[in-house]
């Protein structure tokens, strides 16, 4: 493998992963996920001086990427045969048939930024919202069986990968990616008040060689960017499956072992990300794109990924992707492994130097913290009352889950990239939305916005859709149920958090 050229002094970080203590954490969704955490308060002295010892880190190259992409389509566009795919508007529930493009955020632009803005950061990052009122597109373009079983039927695929290898699911997944989202949704999404949405991908859409994948969504992200665009949303790009699987869990794309940090696994994940960044990240999409996750939810522990070669290659990633996009206010973000925001401030603090932490201009870094914080995945939570539930997410600003009050979000910008509104409420079944449920649901869906919109540059539910299912994990459902023609922002019950 090639050399670290400028970046050697990185794989100093790796040195550090000899303390790992294991911790309680937030599972995803109903899988489990490993544990760890590691103090970084001296991450980036260690950074200052390059070390010759060897580290089980690989060299890792920050050369430009070997693929040529059209400004205009991604490479996979002709073969996934996507320019015949049929447009759907879904048909189900349709609370909101009266949805138009008209009514969308004043940051909506019908031509891409002029070739004389190319290096203006603050044109971009000033038509940023307050804050990124989101949701995900979870199962679309990386399967989830629990979320769309009806994809799976007929099948003994147990994830993505096996999926694919299955004899005669191209065509299935092909009606699967031109059904399952359509430029209706992002209608409805615009009219409810969602202003950004996260895109899962798997990185087999830009390379699946040596792999069962089939190749063909990024032609179906390329054409959720152009309805976006036309209904004033936002963009995340999240590289949701990462090669080796970087946490074994169906949501990889591969279920099984963890070989993120194996063989060649951390270069080729920066080559496929400077392969979307020199896309995505080009001044043309500067419009719709806010933003690139590195990797979602590695899993750190013993079993599993090193917190510090971890924390190494976020740095080395947010370098190549920075030096890859033209749209330099691009944010660029890392999940903390559920290790806790605590062990990535000095990450933050070093990647985003050239901000203040006491800057008055409220500039941020672009290097972010994404977080995932369910109420709904362990033993503990599940005992809670909804009361409770509420209690817990208003004090989120106040306690590990968010950055203290104390300590500045500027060279550490946060993001709730899920949460769910998906909780148990006394006397109540899920899917049948009797009042009870109505108002529980709303009440602790308000304290979650709450908490996040005072400490985080923005959310995004888990997940637009579940499959036929009408509970709280669908926001189509909550939508449709619980806020009738109330848009997101609206607040039934203001003042839920002390801080609301």
């Amino acid at each position: 493998m090639s050399g670290m050229h400028s970046f050697a002094a990185w794989t100093a970080l790796a040195l550090l992963a000899s303390t790992i203590d294991a911790r309680p954490q937030v599972h995803r969704h109903r899988r489990p996920h490993g544990q760890g955490t590691a103090s970084a308060d001296d991450l980036y002295t260690a950074v200052a001086t390059p070390t010759a010892t060897a580290t089980n880190f690989p060299s890792l190259s920050i050369e430009p990427s070997q693929y040529s992409l059209s400004s205009t389509a991604p490479y996979g566009f002709t073969a996934s045969g996507f320019a015949a795919a049929p447009t759907i508007t879904p048909s189900r529930g349709q609370p909101y048939a009266n949805a138009s493009s008209t009514a969308i955020p004043s940051h909506a632009l019908s031509s891409p930024y002029p070739l004389d803005e190319t290096n203006s950061t603050s044109a971009v990052s000033s038509r940023y919202p307050a804050n990124f009122r989101g949701v995900n597109l979870g199962s679309w373009l990386v399967l989830e069986s629990w979320m769309t079983p009806d994809v799976f039927q007929g099948t003994d695929a147990v994830d993505q990968w096996t999926f694919d290898s299955t004899d005669g699911t191209e065509a299935k997944l092909h009606q699967h990616w031109s059904t399952y989202i359509t430029e209706g949704d992002f209608q409805n999404m615009s009219s409810w008040g969602i202003n950004a949405v996260r895109i899962p991908i798997g990185y087999w859409a830009y390379n699946n060689s040596g792999t069962p994948y089939i190749t063909g969504a990024d032609a179906y992200l390329e054409k959720a960017l152009g309805w976006a665009r036309q209904n004033g949303i936002w963009v995340m790009i999240d590289c949701h499956g990462s090669p080796g699987s970087q946490n074994g869990a169906e949501h990889s794309g591969h279920a099984g072992a963890v070989s993120w940090q194996s063989d060649d696994n951390l270069q080729l994940s920066i080559d496929i990300l400077q392969t979307i960044a020199k896309k995505y990240g080009a001044m043309q999409y500067a419009d719709v794109v806010m933003g690139i996750e590195l990797v979602n939810e590695p899993k750190i522990g013993s079993d599993a990924n090193s917190l510090a070669t971890t924390q190494a290659w976020a740095a080395q990633a947010y370098h190549a992707v920075r030096a890859t996009a033209e749209n330099k206010a691009l944010y660029v973000l890392h999940h903390d492994g559920f290790t806790g925001v605590q062990s990535w401030v000095s990450v933050g603090a070093g990647l985003n130097s050239n901000i203040s932490s006491s800057s008055s201009s409220g500039d941020q870094g672009t290097f972010a913290l994404d977080l995932h914080l369910y109420q709904n995945q362990d033993a503990v939570d599940k005992s809670l009352t909804l009361d409770q539930h509420i209690a817990k997410a208003c004090a989120y600003p106040t306690t590990d889950p968010l950055l203290p009050s104390n300590t500045s979000t500027a060279t550490l910008p946060l993001f709730v990239g899920e949460f769910s509104a998906q909780i148990n409420i006394t006397n109540t079944t899920d899917g049948i939305w009797t009042p009870d449920l109505v108002d529980g649901t709303r009440k602790f869906f308000e304290a979650q916005m709450d908490a996040f919109e005072h400490s985080s540059r923005g959310w995004f539910v888990w997940s637009l859709k579940q499959g036929g299912d009408t509970g709280a994990w669908s926001l189509e459902a909550i939508m449709e149920n619980v806020y009738g023609s109330d848009v997101i922002s609206k607040r039934k019950y203001p003042g839920i958090c002390p801080f609301g």
